[in-house]
């Protein structure tokens, strides 16, 4: 990479903040040139994990950092992600000032986030307290902000219809899965619950206005009768409390929890459509902050699907956070999808269950 040229410090101390949170780095390599190890302990004491450095044929030092996912990552440090990898910054500098200045580590393991942002808060001027926030925070104050905006219920933009495309699993991926660099959510399983929440209660709105371009793509028109029954339909008023979460993993951190239990499970899709004149559709609802196309199913939604084959539906709602912009998300949707996605050449990765006697 590149010498990262900071628009500005406030983009800099955004871009640490969003790193410094937890779950977002998966780790943070080091690679020195062959004899060098032991200089590079000497420099870096109590700042590694045994398994670094590893040594190589190189000129300089290389450090990188990976990313568990990159939802979060802020417009400018995005743009400078390894661009075959990315969730890959190769930074050796600005790495280099995350470990010497800020109290990150060499490690596979969970940084400590709250030492961290004890750290920075103490070291940077109060003028960048407030960008280093907003990244340290992004992940919750997106649940949080995406959820109030879904409360305005009329009035909200309309989807973007994509078309399906078929896409399977490259090379680079499998590589990446079987080397431990596979990425993996930042999200908690509560903020990735209340995401997939305010999906649902996107297309439940759509359904409810009668939106053409999505009715169009499931086979209804506007003026088709209908009933709606979306299962987690009040989780909106459900009463919310601010939990701290992984306390001896990434250390202390508030989130907001909803005291709503996921009332899709067992069901095997999200939302039911049922025609007067017709038999019903089931929906299932697949939702992403920005365009990321991998998700999962759990056995008893793919049961479902295989048996209710062209009555299913998958919707893939990518983009949400525009609406926080009064723009217009993605929805792609996928009408059988047991029949056009279930095969290996589009999985990344499956769990099976298996006995014997």
């Amino acid at each position: 990479m590149a010498e990262l040229n900071w628009p500005s410090d406030e983009d800099k101390y955004e871009a640490i903040g969003y790193l410094a949170a937890p779950g977002v780095i998966a780790s943070i390599e080091a690679t020195v040139p062959k004899g060098q190890k032991e200089q590079f302990r000497k420099e870096y004491e109590g700042k590694y994990s045994d398994e670094y450095p590893y040594e190589a044929d190189k000129y300089g030092k290389q450090f990188r950092i990976y990313l568990n996912d990159t939802d979060g990552c802020p417009d400018f440090l995005r743009e400078h992600l390894d661009g075959t990898y990315g969730n890959r910054i190769n930074n050796t500098e600005f790495i280099t000032e995350l470990v010497k200045e800020y109290g990150f580590k060499f490690t596979k393991q969970p940084q400590d986030s709250k030492s961290i942002r004890q750290l920075v808060l103490r070291k940077i001027p109060k003028s960048l307290i407030d960008p280093f926030n907003k990244g340290y925070n992004g992940y919750n104050d997106f649940i949080q902000d995406i959820g109030d905006y879904m409360k305005k219920e009329e009035g909200l933009p309309l989807p973007n219809l994509l078309q399906y495309k078929e896409k399977t699993i490259s090379k680079r991926t499998e590589q990446r899965a079987s080397s431990g660099e596979e990425t993996v959510s930042a999200y908690s399983s509560n903020q990735i619950l209340k995401l997939g929440w305010v999906g649902e209660e996107y297309i439940a709105y759509l359904l409810r206005i009668k939106d053409a371009t999505l009715l169009n793509a499931i086979g209804l028109s506007v003026d088709s009768q209908y009933e709606v029954e979306w299962f987690n339909q009040g989780f909106q008023n459900a009463t919310e409390r601010v939990v701290f979460r992984d306390l001896q993993k990434y250390g202390s951190y508030g989130e907001y929890v909803k005291d709503w239990d996921d009332q899709s499970v067992g069901k095997g899709c999200d939302i039911v459509v049922t025609p007067t004149d017709g038999d019903s559709i089931l929906i299932e609802v697949k939702s992403s902050r920005r365009a990321y196309p991998y998700f999962s199913m759990t056995s008893v939604e793919m049961q479902e699907m295989e048996l209710k084959s062209n009555r299913y539906v998958l919707i893939k709602l990518n983009n949400l956070e525009r609406l926080l912009q009064d723009g217009s998300p993605d929805i792609i949707v996928i009408m059988n999808p047991y029949e056009k996605l279930f095969h290996p050449k589009h999985m990344k990765e499956a769990t099976f269950i298996i006995g014997g006697k």
